[in-house]
Protein backbone atom coordinates (compact mmCIF):
# COMPACT_ATOMS: atom_id res chain seq x y z
CA UNK A 1 0.00 0.00 0.00
CA UNK A 2 3.16 2.54 0.76
CA UNK A 3 4.19 1.99 -2.69
CA UNK A 4 0.52 3.24 -4.27
CA UNK A 5 0.55 6.02 -1.57
CA UNK A 6 3.49 7.39 -3.17
CA UNK A 7 2.25 7.99 -6.28
CA UNK A 8 0.36 11.28 -4.34
CA UNK A 9 3.81 12.28 -3.24
CA UNK A 10 4.70 12.27 -7.09
CA UNK A 11 1.31 13.81 -8.20
CA UNK A 12 2.07 16.77 -6.20
CA UNK A 13 5.67 16.92 -6.48
CA UNK A 14 4.79 16.99 -10.43
CA UNK A 15 2.14 19.81 -10.13
CA UNK A 16 5.33 21.88 -7.97
CA UNK A 17 7.34 21.35 -10.98
CA UNK A 18 4.68 22.41 -13.58
CA UNK A 19 2.92 25.10 -11.74
CA UNK A 20 5.17 28.04 -12.97
CA UNK A 21 5.73 26.64 -16.46
CA UNK A 22 3.77 27.19 -20.12
CA UNK A 23 2.14 23.81 -19.79
CA UNK A 24 1.32 23.77 -16.01
CA UNK A 25 -2.38 23.54 -17.39
CA UNK A 26 -2.07 20.43 -19.78
CA UNK A 27 0.10 19.18 -17.06
CA UNK A 28 -2.88 19.88 -14.58
CA UNK A 29 -5.08 17.78 -16.85
CA UNK A 30 -2.62 15.04 -16.96
CA UNK A 31 -2.69 14.32 -12.90
CA UNK A 32 -6.45 14.78 -12.80
CA UNK A 33 -6.63 11.70 -15.86
CA UNK A 34 -3.68 9.73 -14.09
CA UNK A 35 -5.40 10.38 -10.66
CA UNK A 36 -9.01 9.23 -11.69
CA UNK A 37 -7.05 6.32 -12.73
CA UNK A 38 -5.22 5.51 -10.02
CA UNK A 39 -7.87 5.61 -7.15
CA UNK A 40 -9.87 3.38 -9.01
CA UNK A 41 -7.22 0.78 -9.14
CA UNK A 42 -6.07 1.69 -5.35
CA UNK A 43 -9.04 1.93 -3.65
CA UNK A 44 -10.20 -1.84 -5.02
CA UNK A 45 -6.86 -2.87 -4.10
CA UNK A 46 -7.09 -1.32 -0.21
CA UNK A 47 -10.71 -1.89 0.08
CA UNK A 48 -10.05 -5.88 -1.03
CA UNK A 49 -7.18 -6.07 1.56
CA UNK A 50 -9.16 -4.49 4.36
CA UNK A 51 -12.31 -6.77 3.58
CA UNK A 52 -10.24 -10.20 3.43
CA UNK A 53 -8.56 -9.34 6.73
CA UNK A 54 -12.06 -8.24 8.24
CA UNK A 55 -10.93 -4.71 9.31
CA UNK A 56 -14.14 -3.38 11.69
CA UNK A 57 -14.11 0.07 10.05
CA UNK A 58 -14.05 -0.53 6.05
CA UNK A 59 -17.70 0.57 5.62
CA UNK A 60 -16.76 4.20 7.03
CA UNK A 61 -13.24 3.74 4.96
CA UNK A 62 -15.02 2.96 1.99
CA UNK A 63 -16.71 6.28 2.39
CA UNK A 64 -14.06 8.32 2.67
CA UNK A 65 -12.77 6.95 -0.48
CA UNK A 66 -16.27 7.62 -2.00
CA UNK A 67 -16.00 11.00 -1.43
CA UNK A 68 -13.10 11.64 -2.71
CA UNK A 69 -14.04 9.72 -5.68
CA UNK A 70 -16.70 12.87 -6.45
CA UNK A 71 -14.12 15.06 -5.49
CA UNK A 72 -12.14 14.18 -8.39
CA UNK A 73 -14.83 13.55 -10.72
CA UNK A 74 -16.24 17.65 -9.80
CA UNK A 75 -12.89 18.52 -10.86
CA UNK A 76 -12.47 16.88 -13.80
CA UNK A 77 -16.18 18.41 -15.20
CA UNK A 78 -14.89 21.35 -15.27
CA UNK A 79 -13.75 23.10 -18.47
CA UNK A 80 -10.58 24.08 -17.03
CA UNK A 81 -8.41 23.00 -14.19
CA UNK A 82 -6.89 24.95 -10.99
CA UNK A 83 -3.46 23.01 -10.38
CA UNK A 84 -3.53 24.77 -7.23
CA UNK A 85 -7.07 23.51 -6.49
CA UNK A 86 -5.58 20.03 -7.33
CA UNK A 87 -2.65 20.08 -5.41
CA UNK A 88 -4.56 21.03 -2.15
CA UNK A 89 -6.45 18.39 -2.81
CA UNK A 90 -3.51 15.83 -2.97
CA UNK A 91 -2.04 17.24 -0.36
CA UNK A 92 -5.31 17.22 2.06
CA UNK A 93 -5.41 13.23 1.27
CA UNK A 94 -2.53 13.02 2.18
CA UNK A 95 -2.22 14.27 5.21
CA UNK A 96 -5.18 13.64 6.38
CA UNK A 97 -6.59 10.39 4.82
CA UNK A 98 -3.62 8.34 4.55
CA UNK A 99 -1.16 9.82 7.19
CA UNK A 100 -3.81 9.07 9.62
CA UNK A 101 -6.91 6.99 8.93
CA UNK A 102 -5.43 4.62 6.63
CA UNK A 103 -2.97 3.99 9.43
CA UNK A 104 -5.34 2.81 11.86
CA UNK A 105 -6.29 0.07 9.40
CA UNK A 106 -2.26 -1.00 9.49
CA UNK A 107 -2.07 -3.16 12.80
CA UNK A 108 -5.50 -4.81 12.12
CA UNK A 109 -4.03 -5.96 8.77
CA UNK A 110 -0.66 -6.45 9.29
CA UNK A 111 -2.13 -8.84 12.41
CA UNK A 112 -3.96 -10.66 10.23
CA UNK A 113 -1.42 -10.62 7.81
CA UNK A 114 1.06 -12.90 10.03
CA UNK A 115 -2.03 -14.90 11.60
CA UNK A 116 -2.51 -15.85 7.91
CA UNK A 117 0.87 -16.45 7.31
CA UNK A 118 1.46 -18.49 10.55
CA UNK A 119 -1.57 -20.66 9.33
CA UNK A 120 0.64 -21.03 6.14
CA UNK A 121 -2.22 -19.49 3.94
CA UNK A 122 -0.12 -17.27 2.38
CA UNK A 123 -1.41 -13.21 2.66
Amino acid sequence: MDAEHCRIIEMIHRLDQAADRANSLASAWKIVNELTDYIGTHFTHEESLMERSGYPDLDRHREAHRQFEAEVREISSHASVDSAEIRQLLQHWLEVHIMKIDRAYVSHVQAWQDSHDADGGGA
